[in-house]
């Protein structure tokens, strides 16, 4: 299975738990591949390497994200 499917079937796992947490991280991490399928030419499904490195972009994102907050002295 790959990790495109394995984030589809977590998307339902949490809507199914009810964890709104989970399933809004997962649904952000859907967009951005979904978006990255449209970009370029007619890409049915994307290699578990470039999910990887959305991934990994989405992570740096979030952690350069909570620094600068915290930084700030915001706990938001």
């Amino acid at each position: 299975m790959s990790l495109e499917q394995q984030i589809s079937k977590g998307i339902m796992e949490a809507m199914k738990a009810k964890e709104p947490v989970r399933l809004q991280t997962l649904r952000n991490i859907k967009k951005y591949i979904i978006e990255a399928k449209t970009a370029g030419t007619e890409i049915v499904e994307l290699p578990d390497a470039d999910v990887v490195k959305i991934i990994a972009k989405l992570a740096k994102q979030g952690s350069d994200s909570a620094e600068i907050y915290r930084q700030q002295n915001r706990a938001d």
